[in-house]
């Protein structure tokens, strides 16, 4: 029997870590689309409720303008047509931003793994590294994709379990509530009612401050900076403490993946900085050149250290950054922090300028 070289030569381990991430890839892809046809049909489910509102609360304002000469039956049976309508759209709201945000995470990791399978594609053999390079064995590889994505999606449902999941909660107590009311003191149904629809905005506007923080979707539309500078306004007004954006250089869209990048690292750190570090004035800088983007982050906090940390210190990981860490390495990129004990901290993201696929370099 004649022996196929090629065919039975082993597979060396880069080889098979590509191959590993070739399937897991495809298997994102599939579910890419899937969540896309499910977004498709809970956007138009959405839109067809919402028109329906729209003509219910045209009911209610008829109904109000005629309250005195309007049977108490047809007020009980406005009021609660009303409450399960915009019950419903609120409800399928949710779930098509919540559809949106695991369309999002998905694509995410699908431009991690695309951007691993480049990593080791470039790379030459799985022999020994030079010195003071920061390149990772496929396996270390393959494991760090992972932990990354299993890290996301349980931030991800812990923050929907203690933010919308929460509210919707409080919402359809009270709705129940308001039902009982009405056959038995309706003024005091309708004073719950109106508690019940500042408490329905006041959530809605919870869950669109939630899926903002979570993707903001104008990061797509319009690019990293414009998205930095609206987030750090919104931080601002919540927090009291004082921000300041600076970009410098030719701005320009990157790649999706990148800018993604950016922004959870800006987020990551604005909000350690406040929460950790105690700062009261916070500075972003973002610096675009040919070859690399510099995202660095200033503050006038406690500070954490005595000098300048780079990625490969096993101290990194007390501040929390881990995550931020592993992705910046994974894209060729590197973090170094400078901080003193009592004097702030700044630490920069630095990465491989990879601008969107189709953009000129000279635009």
């Amino acid at each position: 029997m004649g022996m196929n070289l090629e065919g039975d030569a082993p597979k060396s381990g880069k080889d098979q870590a590509i191959e590993t991430l070739k399937v897991e890839l495809q298997r994102l892809t599939a579910e890419m689309r899937d969540i896309a046809n499910k977004v498709d049909a809970s956007r138009a489910q959405t839109e067809q409720l919402a028109q329906r509102n729209a003509v219910v609360v045209g009911e209610i304002k008829k109904v109000e303008s005629a309250l005195e000469q309007t049977p108490r039956p047809v007020i009980k049976d406005a009021y609660t047509e009303a409450l399960n309508t915009q019950q419903r759209l609120m409800t399928l709201r949710g779930q098509l931003e919540k559809l949106q945000a695991q369309e999002t995470t998905i694509r995410q990791s699908a431009d991690a793994l695309k951007t691993a399978i480049d990593q080791l594609s470039k790379t030459e053999g799985d022999g020994p590294k030079a010195a003071g390079s920061h390149a990772m064995n496929p396996r270390e590889m393959i494991i760090r994709v992972i932990d990354a994505q299993e890290e996301e999606r349980d931030r991800l449902s812990v923050q929907m379990h203690d933010g919308p999941a929460h509210s919707l909660s409080n919402f359809i107590l009270q709705a129940e509530i308001c039902q009982k009311l009405f056959e038995k003191n309706p003024d005091k149904a309708r004073e719950e009612l109106a508690n019940l629809m500042t408490s329905a905005r006041d959530s809605f506007q919870r869950v669109r401050e939630f899926i903002f923080e979570l993707h903001p979707m104008m990061l797509g539309d319009l690019g990293l900076a414009p998205t930095i500078k609206r987030y750090m306004e919104a931080f601002q007004t919540k927090s009291g403490v004082e921000t300041e954006f600076i970009m410098n250089g030719r701005e320009r869209r990157l790649a999706g993946y990148l800018e993604v990048l950016i922004f959870r690292g800006v987020q990551e750190l604005m909000v350690n900085a406040r929460d950790h570090g105690r700062a009261t004035n916070i500075k972003v800088t973002i610096e675009m050149g040919a070859d690399r983007v510099h995202a660095i982050v200033e503050d006038n906090g406690q500070g954490f250290g005595t000098g300048q940390l780079k990625l490969d210190e096993s101290t990194s990981e007390t501040l929390g950054l881990s995550t931020l860490q592993e992705r910046v390495r994974l894209v060729g990129g590197a973090l170094v922090m400078d901080s003193v004990q009592g004097q702030g901290a700044k630490i920069e993201i630095d990465v491989p300028a990879a601008e969107v696929e189709g953009a000129s370099a000279e635009e």
